[in-house]
């Protein structure tokens, strides 16, 4: 992971910033996660201390009063024993460990001063907050250990035991000769693997950027990178930690995803990838995992509905390769006809028991074999046949349908799917679920409960930069309530042949500038299934063009008369959202 030890020793001393701070106020925000408040020289600091598997960090964070749980723990309400009106005297990361470790000056009941340290170690899925006493003896942590465990004993009363070490070099220590033997025995490894096999607080990448700074590429063996290069390269990484010339950043891919982040700037991705600097480090730990814990929530809330869509698009799969299948078979009418047609054509050689007839065509000049019912008169044989034929005949022109409702079925699931994907509250989740018990893919029992949940949310809500209103569906029944209540002089807008939001820019009854038209457009691409994209064609017309179709899917609509714009699916900065 990139909160590697470099990172916590950087971050350790950025928020040694905090010394002198007194604590105000210590809440359990989370099973694994603590909120503190803390006062220093009249300023407000607030600080996330978490040791959550998925998002480990400890940062200053801007909000003032997180919701807390309903029942603090017994470690929580040790801590607040301990700490609360405690001062922090020294943050700092224990050498070469994934740790931020805050000593404390704590008044006891008997009004002396007493040390306390609380440790917590960053370490994904064995992350662990730990509070000491000043001859660091556990007074109580997160997770304890079993006595019986081999590895390492969490135990209170027993001394605080750092995890087990690797058998690694220390970067901090190692001199440029012992950095340079060390080049000489891996000439053929890879630089980044060499960097992250031999020195101690290198995530790979970190390890990754190292060897990248000085062989111009990636995939290079240290040989052919240069042990001098090499080493050049790493000692400025470990400069820049002890000079505290941080340069934070965090690395987002083609669609805006955050994938990385460090304390320096990374390098080494290429096209497609960008690289945003952030004033702080506890900056860069907040937007990263906050915006994966959003991505972890809304897996986990939209779990029932996205089981629900891939079922039905099983489904759906299933029964058009069925229906196709049937169309198929239905070729065969054509041939039926033509035999009906032959036995007409030779009835009078024809006679009741014959089991199959060499029959003459006169459009063709060509003898055909054709079967025959010996139980049947000739004229009955061909009945059968005509009859079969008008089966097939019907029966196509239904298939036809039935694919084409299933197609558009098809169309209106991969909507739901698309608006489930940029769904991020309960409500947003909430209104997809009114809307598939509306079209009875709920059953009605869930149906009721969902009408209990109240009114559906407001569509997103914009300004251009020439002053016009724009709104943006989040699903499809917005999309539906959004064109129907339009004004027919209004801007529709859709991506072409995409699952997509339907935007609408009010105009009055004006005609808005090209540069709005631009913005407008671009919304209604970045709130698509294209969404970072480029070049994405957009439809827009004016409202009074597009049409429902009644009886139609939510969200389906119909429109001959349109422009097409073509623009980057991204977030227009010179919009201004409202709330």
């Amino acid at each position: 992971m990139a909160l590697d030890g470099l990172f916590c020793y950087a971050l350790g001393n950025e928020l040694n910033a905090l010394s002198g701070a007194k604590v105000e106020r210590l809440n359990q925000t989370a099973r694994d996660e603590l909120f503190l408040r803390l006062y220093k020289e009249g300023i407000k600091y607030n600080l996330i201390v978490s040791a959550a598997p998925n998002s480990p960090r400890v940062a200053l964070c801007e909000k003032e009063d997180p919701a807390q749980t309903a029942a603090p723990t017994a470690f929580c309400m040790l801590l607040r024993k301990h700490l609360n009106a405690a001062r922090i005297t020294s943050v700092y990361a224990p050498d070469n460990e994934r740790i931020i470790c805050f000593e404390f000056d704590s008044i006891n009941e008997l009004g002396y001063v007493e040390k306390k340290r609380l440790y917590v170690e960053l370490m994904g899925k064995c992350s662990n907050i730990l509070l000491a006493d000043g001859e660091n003896k556990l007074l109580g942590a997160l997770y304890l250990t079993d006595i019986t465990s081999t590895t390492r004993h969490i135990l209170i009363g027993m001394p605080y035991e750092a995890p087990p070490k690797q058998t690694k070099r220390d970067p901090f220590t190692v001199t440029k000769q012992e950095f340079l033997q060390l080049c000489e025995a891996y000439a053929e490894k890879d630089a980044g693997e060499f960097i992250l096999m031999s020195f101690l607080c290198f995530s790979p990448l970190t390890a990754r950027e190292t060897a990248f700074r000085a062989g111009g590429c990636l995939g290079k063996t240290v040989g052919e990178t240069g042990a001098e290069k090499l080493y050049d390269s790493f000692i400025s990484v470990i400069e820049a930690l002890e000079n505290h010339s941080l340069s934070p950043c965090v690395v987002k891919d083609g669609e805006g995803k955050m994938i990385a982040f460090s304390f320096t700037e990374i390098k080494q991705y290429g096209h497609g990838f960008t690289v945003e600097g952030r004033e702080t480090l506890s900056e860069v730990l907040n937007l990263f995992f906050e915006e994966k814990g959003k991505r972890e929530k809304q897996r986990v809330r939209s779990h029932d509905i996205q089981k629900l869509i891939s079922n039905i698009k099983t489904r759906l799969t299933r029964k058009r390769v069925n229906q196709l299948k049937e169309l198929k078979e239905c070729e065969n009418g054509a041939l039926y006809k033509r035999s009906g047609d032959l036995i007409i054509a030779n009835i009078y050689a024809l006679k009741q028991g014959m089991k199959t007839a060499e029959l003459y065509d006169y459009e063709t000049g060509e003898t055909v074999s054709v079967k025959l019912d010996e139980r049947l008169s000739p004229s009955n044989n061909a009945k059968a046949y005509y009859k079969k034929y008008t089966k097939l005949k019907h029966a196509a022109v239904a298939l036809e349908e039935q694919i084409k409702k299933a197609e558009n079925e098809e169309i209106y699931i991969e909507s739901v799917a698309d608006a489930l994907s940029r769904a991020e509250t309960d409500a947003d989740f909430d209104e997809i679920r009114r809307e598939l018990a509306k079209e009875g893919y709920i059953s009605d029992r869930s149906r009721s409960r969902q009408k209990q949940k109240g009114k559906g949310q407001k569509p997103l809500s914009f300004v251009t930069s020439g002053g016009y209103p724009v709104r943006v569906g989040k699903n499809n029944i917005q999309n539906d309530e959004l064109t129907l209540s339009a004004d027919k002089t209004d801007i529709w807008f859709h991506v072409k042949d995409h699952p997509a939001s339907h935007a609408v820019m009010y105009t009055g009854g004006e005609e808005p500038d090209a540069r709005s038209y631009t913005e407008a457009a671009m919304l209604a691409a970045y709130h698509s299934s294209v969404r970072g994209a480029k070049n994405v064609a957009v439809d827009y017309t004016p409202v009074r063009f597009v049409k429902k179709p009644n009886g139609s899917k939510p969200g389906f609509v119909i429109y001959n008369k349109y422009y097409t714009a073509y623009v980057d699916a991204e977030m227009p900065d010179t919009v201004k959202v409202l709330k």
